[in-house]
């Protein structure tokens, strides 16, 4: 028997044949995995904007003109772009003992309910994928005390 120092043209590529077929399903992947990456901070993105927006809102007190409820029986709806999303926020009043738009609803401030919902919503503007919703209630009675 002769001794075999190196491998034979036959081995070698069938060794590339089997490295090449293990990587290009490997590197397939990349397109799906870069593009489910871009969607998830899309998504991020959005839920920051709605938390942002969210606690901007809270932060205002019930009479504030930004959550003006009167305009329509939906109630005061905004929409305004933000980078590649759009926002709406809606203020509608809804009534304390059903949770619900009263079936006459408020036409003037005089006629408030005492409870408002605030809805803040950031979609894409191209209508595609993921939308983030944050729904809040702002009450005009304060807890009481003790």
């Amino acid at each position: 028997m002769r001794n075999q120092d190196g491998l034979s043209l036959i081995e070698l590529m069938v060794s590339i044949v089997i490295i090449t077929t293990s990587l290009s399903g490997v590197i397939a992947m990349f397109p799906y995995i870069i593009q489910k990456n871009v969607r998830i901070q899309m998504q991020s993105q959005a839920v920051n904007l709605t938390n942002n927006e969210w606690e901007r809102l809270r932060a205002l007190s019930y009479y504030d003109n930004e959550l003006d409820a009167l305009g329509g029986i939906d109630g005061m709806s905004t929409i305004k772009p933000i980078d590649n999303f759009l926002m709406r926020v809606t203020v509608k009043y809804v009534d304390p003992k059903t949770g619900k738009v009263p079936a006459k609803y408020p036409q003037d401030i005089s006629e408030d309910t005492g409870l408002k919902e605030i809805t803040v919503s950031v979609k894409r503007k191209d209508n595609v994928g993921f939308q983030s919703n944050l729904i809040t209630y702002f009450s005009k009675a304060r807890p009481g005390k003790g």
